[in-house]
């Protein structure tokens, strides 16, 4: 004999009916396409041999590295923090010719491509010797509109790098940004230590071959003085009784140039210390643009069904 009043019983098998409904729902429901503001970036890493200095101590760390493998330490773990619809490529920079390696793609259904890709970049791809910041920045200011992007604005920037000009430049003779200042948004990172420190240098096989030495870089801006050689690294005539003094052989973090090159293009400026710097870099309001992103809307009825059996 059932004691429970009609109402008890009908509730009794309408709920857990609701319930089941409710889960199938939550099986069949397709994701929507949801406008989101999300990062959209393209990040432009430096890869001349300056950043081989080992004078690069992410939160401190006891045992100084490179400047590369801090960047792409902080880069990896930044990667991770990103939330899933955002978009992000790699690009690098040596002598004064930027260079985008793919279009922008999503984070979270790519996250291991974009770290294999990473893990790949050292100085070993450079295709030139030198290492002109300014026209390198404007190189990638020129190239980031006509990368394929999902939005109507151009993806943001960030451009990372040490800010060591090789051959030297002063300031006077920087390069300027009045065609391209203001036209892309983002932020300069500079990463490196602030005393001068020996660069490394390598052969192509990641062999030690000791530190680069003041006669095996020039040690003053010539560049208002005389015309440049055609091939890097060639002594300009008249240049070879001069004698080698200077510090350009040597490498620390230029940030008030990076500054400096910073207000001209109209860009931020962080500096890399914490590896949560990467993550406030890529994290910048200005880097945000409105995305169609296909959002995974399954939990709320798995959560309506849920709550309809336990209150059953």
């Amino acid at each position: 004999m059932n004691l429970l009043p009609p109402v008890w019983r009908q509730r009794r098998i309408a709920v857990p009916l609701a319930a089941a409904a409710l889960l199938v729902l939550a099986l069949l429901l397709p994701d929507f396409r949801v406008t989101r503001s999300v990062p959209q970036v393209v990040v432009v890493l430096d890869v001349t041999q300056s950043m081989n200095t080992l004078d690069c101590r992410l939160d401190r760390a006891a045992v100084a590295v490179s400047r590369l493998a801090c960047v792409k330490d902080a880069l990896a773990e930044a990667l991770r923090e990103m939330p899933c619809g955002s978009q992000l490529a790699w690009g690098v920079f040596a002598g004064n010719q930027t260079y985008v390696l793919a279009a922008p793609i999503e984070v979270c259904a790519h996250r291991s491509d974009l770290l294999d890709s990473l893990a790949g970049l050292d100085w070993r791809i450079t295709w030139d010797a030198g290492s002109r910041i300014g026209g390198a920045l404007v190189s990638a200011l020129r190239v980031l509109p006509s990368v394929p992007h999902d939005s109507e604005q151009v993806p943001g920037l960030v451009f990372i790098t040490d800010g060591h000009e090789a051959p030297a430049i002063s300031l006077r003779n920087r390069r300027r940004f009045e065609d391209y200042a203001g036209k892309v948004q983002g932020v300069i990172v500079g990463v490196g230590g602030d005393a001068l420190t020996p660069i490394p240098k390598y052969d192509m096989d990641g062999k030690y071959l000791g530190e680069w030495q003041a006669d095996d870089v020039p040690q003053m801006d010539m560049s208002g003085q005389r015309a440049g050689t055609s091939v890097p690294g060639e002594k300009m005539v008249g240049e070879e009784d001069e004698v080698a003094t200077g510090t350009e052989h040597l490498s620390s973090l230029k940030e008030d140039y990076l500054q400096v090159l910073a207000h001209d293009a109209r860009l931020d400026y962080r500096r890399l210390v914490r590896r949560a710097d990467m993550a406030a870099a890529l994290r910048e309001a200005q880097l945000r643009r409105p995305l169609l992103i296909d959002t995974d809307l399954r939990w709320i009825p798995a959560v309506a069904a849920l709550l309809l059996l336990l209150i059953a």
